[in-house]
């Protein structure tokens, strides 16, 4: 009886010191990012954005910057396609206790998009990077950034938006 008693003893003293891991246990980065989301998938063009926002936190590498990529590929996403047609913006949105509204906000970049060589390459287009100013621009709480990515198909823009997800900014 009493070995049992040790042994759940020393059970319950794991869990406890695994939660008290989980729960203090911060990350080293201060970003969130959701990389090449596919924003439209047509027949014969696929445009994907990328939307990322990050605060500064000391001790990491961080700065208090949101950031909007956008590319072109073939249909079904596969390889990137040469366009001198693409467009990128970005919007800083600020959770106010009942509603996303927006922080700052870039003006439309265009550029093309195209492939680059070497061991990374890959497909490119218009991206931007925006300061936000951290929790300095419109007070702490939860942010996120909404990409807005599209490509000009020669009859319409295709694309659409990306949320790059939210974390706290102190």
């Amino acid at each position: 009886m009493a070995k049992s008693r040790l042994v759940l003893k020393a059970a319950l003293a794991a869990v406890i010191a695994f939660l008290f891991a989980l729960t203090l246990n911060q990350p080293a980065y201060a970003w969130t990012w959701n990389t090449r989301a596919t924003v439209y998938n047509g027949a014969a063009l696929c445009v994907q954005g990328t939307a990322g926002i990050d605060h500064a936190r000391p001790g990491a590498f961080s700065g208090n910057l949101a950031y909007a990529d956008t590319y072109a590929l073939r249909a079904g996403c596969g390889t990137g396609l040469t366009t001198t047609r693409a467009a990128v913006r970005l919007d800083v949105f600020k959770w106010n206790g009942t509603a996303w509204t927006v922080c700052r906000s870039t003006d439309w970049k265009y550029g093309p998009t195209g492939i680059s060589g070497g061991d990374t390459g890959g497909p490119y287009g218009p991206s931007q990077a925006l300061n936000y100013g951290g929790s300095a621009s419109c007070g702490a709480g939860w942010y996120g950034t909404m990409a807005r990515s599209f490509v000009w198909d020669g009859a319409a823009w295709r694309g659409g938006s990306v949320w790059s997800g939210q974390e706290f900014v102190p």
